[in-house]
């Protein structure tokens, strides 16, 4: 039988066992404590909505009603009072009045102004269906009890009652059209279908279905009278002791218990884990002290299990570190390579340059021009020396953040000088270059060198993707993002092979090559990238087999 399940019989089985045991005796016991804790949560919980009903929201609405305004600090000290003074009251932790919204305006420990309470959909339905909502508090031992008020803070408003029967209508939630007619000369726009009754036969809410507003509306005798009416909620946390009690016993029950499974699992699995794994383990440790002395088994039988198999890899893993020697000596060799892309570029350049000068130089006559043309070449070389000398330190710092020398630079100067260098092998690769710069564009933060090399590396790509002739696109723009950032943008399209979609991830990888058979060695988009993105910029590439390559290089203004 294979260790897997070998292992998982005995454990799982036993386990099973174990916690079906568990489950068996908890289970009687959790369900006789929830049943009392139903039980003592329902009487509580009746009994503290009364209290909130027939104590809190009386003394809130009296004292906002009184005022005639809502005095936070005035309706703080009442609730503070009234705690005093009601000895059913010792249990309430803190009470929060809201007005308008459910944001907490007035509460009995220190008020927060951005709080608010929590009360969704469902909630609100529940307030208006049931009169409350009655919850616990996550992370506390404490029953919130949030109820709805009613309060009128402005003037009553006397009203031409209509001649008819007007309370019965409007008990059975509609409004008589001469009392309607009335409503709207005081601009007050009402439906038939949002008349609530607060008193049968004589009080009435109802609902202004164009700004929202509640007005009361009740009869004093025969006079009828109407006024604006506010909402709020009132939420009151009570402590539960009872059931805090009831829960911390319940908590160490199952603690105990717990701590008892815990221990036979562990006398269990420590038994079983000794006989089916520390032995083969032992094997295992064998092998590896044979292989720091330096003799690795060639051959030799593994078991089957996965203990087996393990052992089989780290044999074969240990032949493959012994291996990895030679293949660091390919790599340094690969990195030597990389060294010799990189200062061929500039060699080349400064070869043609030298068999250019040789012409010149050559002929029977040297003319006044043709020596200002020679200093001018002599220039193009004293710059590839110091690119060659700069290359050199750079492929020291391959893997290392680079050093930017930043100062503002000419964006269209720069790309007009790198491609100055490619006049003559664009010309013979029978390459031309379209130049679209655009005019205003602003100084660009950067290292001149570094993004000489790198605009270097993509021109000759395109020049290389092209081997029977072709076109390069090179613009200069500005362009801002959705965050409002100003980038400038630097495009460069050519008409080459294009590159695959699936390789377009891993052209920017070190050593990552499609020119193996002309001597590519994978490095000059790497470095490009990692220049790019040293300044704060990046590199975007959209190509198609056979229909070119188009980079796009944004750098940060």
């Amino acid at each position: 039988m294979r260790l897997q399940w070998k292992y998982s019989l005995v454990i799982n089985l036993s386990v099973i066992a174990i916690l079906v045991a568990f489950y068996f005796f908890d289970s009687i016991r959790v369900r006789r404590e929830m049943n009392a804790l139903h039980a003592l949560g329902a009487e509580r919980g009746a009994e503290l909505k009364k209290m909130v009903e027939n104590t809190i929201l009386p003394a809130v609405v009296l004292e906002l009603e009184t005022a005639k305004t809502f005095d936070a600090t005035q309706l703080d000290n009442v609730l503070d009072e009234l705690k005093r003074e009601h000895s059913d009251m010792q249990d309430v932790l803190d009470i929060h009045v809201t007005l308008d919204d459910t944001r907490i305006r007035s509460s009995l420990l220190t008020r927060d102004d951005t709080a608010n309470i929590n009360l969704d959909a469902a909630d609100l339905t529940q307030i208006e269906t049931k009169g409350a909502r009655i919850d616990t508090v996550e992370g506390q031992n404490a029953t919130a009890i949030v109820i709805k008020y009613f309060v009128s803070l402005a003037t009553p408003q006397q009203i031409e009652p209509p001649d008819v029967a007007y309370e019965t209508t409007l008990d059975s939630g509609s409004i008589p059209f001469r009392l309607w007619k009335t409503l709207i000369a005081e601009n007050i726009y009402v439906l038939d279908d949002i008349v609530t009754i607060a008193e049968k036969g004589k009080r009435w809410r109802i609902t202004d279905k164009e700004d929202g507003n509640i007005y009361t509306l009740w009869k004093e005798q025969e006079t009828l009278w109407i006024e604006k009416t506010q909402v709020g909620y009132i939420q009151v946390l009570f402590n539960v002791p009872d059931i805090d009690k009831s829960i911390r016993y319940a908590l160490l029950m199952h603690a105990i218990l717990i701590v008892i499974v815990g221990a036979l699992l562990v006398i269990l699995i420590d038994l079983t884990t000794n006989h089916l794994i520390m032995r083969p383990l032992e094997r295992m440790t064998g092998i590896i002290q044979s292989a720091e002395s330096g003799d690795l088994p060639v051959e030799q039988r593994y078991s089957s299990d996965e203990i087996g198999r393990a052992t089989y890899n780290l044999v074969r893993m240990l032949w493959q570190l012994r291996d990895s020697h030679s293949k660091r000596i390919a790599a340094l060799g690969q990195f030597a390579a990389g060294v010799a892309h990189e200062i061929r570029n500039p060699l080349n350049s400064i070869g043609m340059t030298a068999q250019h000068l040789k012409s010149v130089f050559s002929q029977q006559e040297v003319s006044k021009d043709d020596i200002e043309e020679a200093k001018e070449l002599l220039e193009i070389v004293d710059n590839k020396i110091r690119e060659l000398k700069q290359t050199s330190e750079q492929f020291l710092t391959l893997n290392r953040p680079r050093r930017l020398n930043i100062k503002p630079v000419d964006l269209n100067t720069l790309v007009e000088q790198v491609l100055s260098e490619f006049a003559l092998i664009a010309e013979e690769a029978k390459v031309q270059v379209i130049r679209n710069y655009e005019d205003d564009l602003p100084n660009v933060p950067l290292d001149a060198t570094l993004m000489r090399q790198t605009l270097f590396n993509f021109v000759q790509n395109s020049i290389q993707a092209m081997p029977k002739g072709g076109s390069i696109y090179m613009s200069t723009s500005d362009e801002k993002t959705e965050t409002g950032t100003e980038h400038a943008v630097i495009e460069i399209r050519d008409t080459g092979i294009g590159i695959a979609e699936e390789i377009q991830e891993q052209i920017y990888d070190a050593y990552f090559t499609t020119k193996d058979a002309t001597g590519g060695i994978g490095l000059g988009l790497a470095i490009s990238h990692q220049i790019i993105t040293a300044h704060g910029g990046k590199v975007e590439v959209r190509s198609k087999m056979g229909m070119g390559t188009a980079f796009k290089i944004s750098l940060p203004l």
